[in-house]
């Protein structure tokens, strides 16, 4: 349990100093750069959160988005390390986009009796919607296939 702590101190001083970056270079509507997330998953059960980093350019469609995600509850600890290849969709005359494509998952599943780390692939679909002013916000479900957690939830705000 002490590695998933630290892993979540990690992550949460990243997105500190990424957020501070992000917020002297003015607005992210575009949904490029540093965010957090969390959410749910079913099968496991859990109370995820994590972090991202959007990869590309404004105008372009494909994006690469590797993010870490920390699930909590169902009687293990998961961390997913998730290397996402996106492709979005800008709808004409708004700042709203839907997106999906797949990526590849390194699992690391945190028993009682032990641990271990298994790959997978993940299937993932979305939508992107400015709620605040200056920022891009993601609603994203995510399809585990092979030894990933199966579902997952998650609401990202980009910084």
């Amino acid at each position: 349990m002490k590695l998933f702590g630290r892993v979540l101190l990690l992550v949460f001083f990243v997105c500190v100093l990424l957020q501070s970056a992000v917020y002297s270079q003015g607005d992210n509507v575009s949904g490029l750069g540093p965010g957090i997330r969390g959410g749910f998953g079913l099968s496991p059960d859990q109370f995820v959160v994590g972090a991202q980093y959007s990869l590309g350019k404004k105008v372009r469609i494909l994006r690469v988005v590797p993010s870490l995600d920390v699930g909590f509850g169902d009687n293990v600890t998961t961390l997913t390390f998730n290397g996402d290849f996106l492709g979005r969709l800008i709808l004409e005359d708004t700042n709203i986009g839907l997106y999906g494509g797949a990526g590849l998952t390194l699992a690391y599943w945190g028993y009682d009796s032990g641990s271990d780390w298994k790959p997978g692939l993940t299937l993932v679909f979305g939508t992107q919607v400015p709620l605040f002013k200056n920022n891009a916000t993601n609603l994203e479900a995510r399809f585990g296939l092979g030894d990933v957690p199966d579902f997952r939830l998650l609401l990202a705000f980009i910084l």
